[in-house]
């Protein structure tokens, strides 16, 4: 007897599984990474677990929905928006992007104020490869933290600035510098700011240089059976609970040493301003990389040497932020690994003031 011929159009067994397959994986991952977006952009620090997947790379999300995409194009092109969409969730809200567009040109900006700010992790990494991109960037004010091992290199390196240098803080400018004050918490018995008058050619202007709590302190508590056993959860909880009322606390100093007064206050926060640790603290103040930013402007870590590339940062958690009386015209973020954390640079220009 002759073997009967495959009826016409009939697709092989094993292409009909592998399309059933890939239809439960696309499902599958579309309900993980709406449930990913409710956490991150949600629920955000508001829970333990939230709040630690708040600061890991969040770029290897992408890859699910990659996989499926392709495959649904060859076996399943009824459900590519699906796949579509799952991909447009993590490359756009999950991951932070602010616009799609070219970046900023570092071309200064007429009549602007450009403004550099850096955690230069006391110059472990590279400092002078860090001052050679400010140089080029040309800043009108410099705001770094975390300098107070790298005082005497700072004095060489920027000997023609005039400049305040208090414990991890140091703010320089072309023209005069007048110290105003320092912000103390007793959360974690550390300074989080100093506050700085000064000259520009568009007047006196208030300057504060941040640097608040990491997180990092608090995640080293839990462990890696923390969602079943909830080993370390009670201690990272009271750190997030210290570093918010260290926010809170920053954030109401600067408000009553600023009064009335136009403010610019630029430094690492240590959280990215979706976070719900930020929005609280910080609202009513623009943020210059959401205001005229490209990209995702991620800031840190550059120098990991484990497990992820270097100087590919993941998290944006330093910021330049101005009040009302401030316009930002341009913003952008370092390309060098000079330090742990790229630099973020912005111009702006006053407001009409009376």
């Amino acid at each position: 007897m002759l073997p009967q011929r495959k009826a016409a159009g009939r697709s092989p067994l094993w292409r009909n599984r592998v399309s059933t397959v890939v239809s439960l994986l696309t499902w599958a991952n579309l309900a993980g990474v709406l449930g990913l977006f409710v956490l991150l952009c949600v629920v955000s620090e508001r829970w333990w677990f939230s709040a630690a997947l708040t600061y890991l790379p969040r770029a290897p999300y992408a890859v699910p929905s990659l996989v499926c995409l392709a495959a649904s194009i060859w076996l399943r092109p009824g459900i590519l928006w699906a796949n579509a969409v799952s991909l447009l969730l993590v490359v756009g809200p999950i991951m932070g992007l602010t616009r799609f567009s070219a970046p900023a040109s570092e071309a200064r900006t007429p009549a602007g104020l450009r403004v550099v700010s850096c955690n230069i992790q006391n110059g472990y990494s590279s400092l002078p490869r860090l001052m050679f991109e400010i140089e080029r960037l040309d800043p009108d004010v410099l705001a770094l933290q975390e300098t107070q091992r790298c005082g005497e290199e700072l004095r060489e390196l920027l000997a023609d600035w005039q400049a305040v240098h208090v414990g991890e803080f140091w703010i320089g400018a072309r023209g005069p510098v007048r110290f105003v004050a320092e912000c103390w918490s007793d959360d974690f018995d550390r300074r989080t700011a100093i506050l700085c008058e000064v000259q520009t050619a568009a007047g006196s202007e208030l300057i504060a240089s941040v640097h608040l709590n990491t997180v990092r302190h608090g995640l080293s508590d839990l462990r890696w059976h923390a969602p079943v056993s909830g080993s370390g959860v009670p201690e990272f909880e009271e750190h997030q609970r210290r570093r918010a009322h260290e926010a809170a606390a920053t954030r109401a100093w600067l408000d009553e040493q600023a009064a009335s007064r136009p403010i610019l206050i630029a430094g690492d926060f240590n959280t990215p301003t979706t976070s719900s640790l930020f929005v609280p603290h910080w609202s009513g103040l623009a943020s210059a990389f959401e205001e005229a930013g490209a990209g995702y402007g991620y800031t840190a870590p550059c120098n990991t040497h484990r497990l992820w590339p270097t100087n590919m940062p993941w998290v944006r958690i330093d910021h330049i932020l101005c009040s009302g009386g401030w316009s930002v015209r341009a913003c952008g973020i370092g390309r060098t690994d000079g330090s742990d954390h790229r630099l973020i640079w912005a111009d702006l220009r006053p407001a009409p003031r009376d």
